[in-house]
């Protein structure tokens, strides 16, 4: 019976840190060195590396992108006014049917 090996959970990485590890094994002597020395998997390394030559460097996140913060705002403020305008339009309805006028 074979020892059950033991899984850890998957690794984040940020940006920097994908660029840093990438430099770091191009210095290596060779890139399975390199590769093992970070515990990084030559498919991972392969497609941060292509990634990174084809300047797609939004897909080299492992989290969405953040809005920037002057979009935050305005796009509440839209959020409470439609919610505004729905509320009020409920209420003229309502009022409309109380008084039987359409």
């Amino acid at each position: 019976m074979e020892p059950e090996k033991k899984q850890r959970p998957p690794r984040r990485f940020t940006l920097k840190q994908k660029f840093e590890i990438l430099k770091d094994i191009e210095q290596c002597r060779t890139v399975r060195e390199g590769l093992e020395k970070h515990e990084i998997l030559q498919s991972v390394y392969h497609r941060w590396k292509r990634q990174l030559m084809v300047g797609v460097r939004a897909s080299l996140r492992t989290t969405k992108p953040l809005k920037p913060p002057e979009l935050k705002r305005p796009e509440e403020e839209n959020r409470m006014l439609k919610e505004t305008v729905l509320n009020l339009s409920v209420i003229v309805a309502s009022a409309k049917k109380e008084m039987n006028v359409d």
